[in-house]
């Protein structure tokens, strides 16, 4: 059976695969025996396959950090890479002529000097005999009145005569004195030590006008959450951290590039502050017009290995990833999006749609199963005292923004009974990213329920369709969620056009009061899976609060990467990289090889998808096991143990 042919052939056979990960939960080998303490992937609504015959093989996904890269792709399609620390394009204005003219002036940078040659230039302009009469009058060294510190010339000059004399005591003597005009006569006013140089903006205008309000550049980070980059960066330079804009966020556990902007703030300045980071790196500066907003890219470019696999070989594997190449994948939100701990994004998502602040904060800042122990010790004095300033002192700051953000607003305001102000000082994407969870939740449902039911062999009568012309277009929508872009309004498939449609046109609605729901049984997915939760669809239109008043979406559930390449290596040191990221290549390090007689066997694969897709939906497909980040750490911590 051809590999294109795959998805057809899925539909005529009935509903998916279903994860096998659900009977695993008995196998006592594998860390889903134990209670899990973390959201899997059947209770995110993620149950379906679409690659017949095939049953899997084991390996380890980001068995270390560095086995994940993820490089942004701008919206011209363009892969981004950090390729300099320091080079700069067009950083600086080009000069006006005050400034060619002060330039020419060659003033020593020695202070002594600078006075000496003040005077051989004021010598040809006022006279030897007024130049020295000023000379010795701001030699002068004992404190004096304004009155015994002024010195007038006692003659007029002309104008020239007088842009002379500015020029020169701006320049050469601008802490020693300040020089005015007074009824048409020069005062020269002899400067303490503690007075600050004057400022003089004649002839001076801002870089800005010239080369754009934002400075962009790329920021590669490493095992770092990309807004704790960007905290360290304002901490660092003692400004606001909304200056900075970026295009998305990426994932914590791996390397990732990607571009970002600065409102006002020199390049020079940012290669300063990226040599005080911890796990990130700046370069590849430029200057423009326009802030880096959260959606403005074409997708990501993503290199994954897959180290200790298991179960497969070049041979058995060739036509599944074949078929990935040519068939594609669930467009699953992925497990990423529910977050890592106890307690699921989409979980404390449920609380501010019904506007309930106290659960919100309680889930928020509840003890958690599995977490740190710095962490978990702040908790837990919150827990048995409520104390928000006991907390706080604990709790550390990296580990915790939204923890903070509540805690410190307790702690100024003196009181812990204002839950709603205490989440709104929580960053805005941030508190977004809690109800844009639970529309995946319902989301990631209402797709399994799609494909158990009509299979995956096309577009059947009651679905919504939005033709997906382009690499890029997989969410569309009215809201400005960071996969949420441009509305398009779906067409309702019917028995007379569904053969005009693909399955790869398909779109199903994350919930919202602005959407068209399908018109088959899997609408009602999203009503009695949110009646549960006290919602409704409608109901979204409603919040007191109208951030939250969630428009909807359209999202295309199935996709196919781009460029989809792969790699078979050997090796025999897990703590060696198998790839070589932006970084590594700046500094001259080479690509790692595959070992002939390696004892482990790991994969490397390369693709790209569009904004919003999960690379580890592609994983899942190709490898039929739980990608929750707590399953797969277990996995490492027992090969590690194991070793």
């Amino acid at each position: 059976m051809a590999a294109s042919d795959q998805v057809h052939a899925e539909g005529e056979q009935g509903p998916a695969k279903r994860l096998k990960s659900e009977s695993a939960v008995t196998d006592a080998a594998s860390p889903q025996a134990q209670t899990p303490t973390y959201l899997r992937e059947i209770d995110a609504g993620i149950t379906e396959f679409i690659t017949p015959g095939w049953s899997g093989f084991d390996a380890i996904i980001k068995h270390r950090y560095s086995d994940f890269f993820v490089n942004e792709i701008d919206p011209h399609g363009n892969v981004v890479h950090l390729t300099s620390y320091t080079d700069a394009i067009d950083p600086e204005p080009p000069k006006t002529e005050a400034e060619i003219e002060i330039d020419a002036l060659n003033v020593p940078g020695d202070a002594q000097a600078a006075f000496d040659e003040a005077f051989v230039r004021l010598e040809p302009i006022l006279g030897a005999s007024d130049a020295a009469r000023i000379k010795s009058h701001l030699e002068v060294t004992e404190e004096q009145t304004l009155e015994q510190r002024s010195l007038v010339l006692g003659r007029e000059l002309d104008k020239d005569q007088r842009k002379g004399v500015y020029m020169v005591t701006n320049n050469f003597l601008p802490t020693r004195v300040t020089c005015e005009t007074v009824d048409g006569q020069l005062r020269f006013i002899r400067r303490l030590p503690k007075d600050k140089a004057p400022s003089d903006k004649r002839g001076q205008r801002s870089k800005w006008a010239h080369a754009g309000d934002y400075c962009h550049f790329v920021m590669q980070k490493e095992n770092q959450d990309s807004m704790d980059i960007l905290q360290q960066i304002a901490r660092t330079l003692k400004c606001n951290a909304r200056v900075f804009g970026m295009a998305g966020t990426k994932d914590k556990r791996g390397i990732t590039v990607q571009k970002c902007s600065a409102f006002r703030i020199a390049h020079d300045r940012l290669i300063w502050a990226s040599r005080k980071l911890r796990g990130g790196r700046l370069g590849n500066f430029s200057y423009g017009e326009k802030e880096i907003k959260l959606g403005e890219l074409g997708g990501n470019q993503f290199t994954i290995i897959l180290r200790h696999v298991q179960g497969a070989n070049a041979v058995s594997l060739e036509p599944v990833l074949l078929g990935i190449r040519n068939t594609g994948f669930i467009n699953y939100f992925g497990m990423q999006r529910f977050g890592t701990q106890s307690i699921s994004s989409h979980t404390i998502g449920i609380s501010v749609l019904k506007s309930d602040w106290r659960r919100v904060i309680d889930l928020i800042l509840c003890p958690r199963i599995g977490e740190r122990d710095d962490v978990a010790k702040a908790r837990n004095v919150w827990d048995t005292t409520r104390d928000p300033k006991a907390t706080l002192e604990l709790l550390p700051r990296r580990a915790a923004l939204a923890e903070h953000s509540v805690l410190q607003h307790f702690v100024k305001s003196g009181s812990t009974n204002n839950c709603s102000a205490a989440f709104a000082c929580i960053p805005r994407n941030l508190r977004l990213m809690y109800v844009h969870a639970y529309q995946s939740f319902i989301w990631n449902h209402a797709v399994s329920e799609r494909i158990r039911v009509f299979g995956t062999k096309g577009a059947v009568p009651g679905d919504l369709v939005i033709v997906a012309s382009d690499f890029s277009d997989n969410v569309h929508a009215k809201s400005k969620a960071p996969e949420e872009e441009a509305r398009v309004v779906p067409v309702l498939v019917t028995e007379e056009n569904a053969s005009d449609y693909s399955i790869y046109d398909v779109v199903l609605p994350l919930p919202g009061w602005d959407v068209r729901y399908p018109e088959h049984q899997v609408k009602n997915v999203y009503e009695e899976l949110m009646a549960k939760d006290g919602l409704s669809p409608s109901g979204l239109a409603k919040h007191p609060l109208k951030e939250y008043r969630l428009a909807g979406a359209y999202r295309h559930f199935l996709i196919k990467p781009r460029d989809f390449m792969y790699e078979w290596m050997r090796y025999n040191d897990d703590a060696l990289p198998l790839a070589r990221s932006d970084s590594d290549a700046i500094e001259g390090k080479h690509d790692p090889e595959s070992i002939e007689f390696g004892q482990n066997v790991a994969l490397k694969l390369k693709f790209d998808l569009p904004p919003s897709a999960y690379a580890t939906m592609l994983l899942r497909e190709l490898m039929r096991t739980e990608t929750a980040a707590g399953y797969q750490t277990q996995l490492s911590n027992n090969t590690e143990s194991k070793e």
